[in-house]
């Protein structure tokens, strides 16, 4: 009875590893399928489209137009060009940490939850 806490806490924590490590499993499809599937890596909430519908910019009062419709189309798609590599760098770095974080954390946890009870 006095070991009955302690073997609770270890089989919860390796529920937990095992939940981190099984995010972590479709953190890596998601990444791989993002990599593999796709000519470009595809971004979060519809950012593909952001660059279609550029406003003109109005020139102000006095001012020479220094800046042309292409122009600034040509600094969204750049700056989503940016967004992309950004966003294949943290996805690929959720699924790394994410599996090794879980894998851990249940291993360790684990192996004192079957070892607690010798003693």
């Amino acid at each position: 009875m006095q070991k009955l806490i302690p073997t609770i806490y270890f089989y919860v924590l390796s529920a937990v590893g095992v939940v981190l490590f099984i995010i972590g499993l479709f953190n890596s499809i998601h990444y791989i399928v993002g990599v593999t599937a796709y000519d470009k890596y595809p971004l979060r909430y519809q950012g593909e489209s952001r660059c279609a519908y550029m406003p003109k910019p109005v020139p102000i009062e006095g001012q020479k137009g220094s800046q042309s419709d292409g122009e600034s189309k040509e600094e969204c798609l750049k700056s989503l060009e940016t967004e992309r590599k950004s966003t294949k760098i943290d996805d690929l770095e959720k699924s790394i940490a994410f599996t090794t974080i879980g894998l851990l954390v249940f291993a360790i946890h684990f192996y004192f939850a079957r070892h607690v009870h010798v003693n």
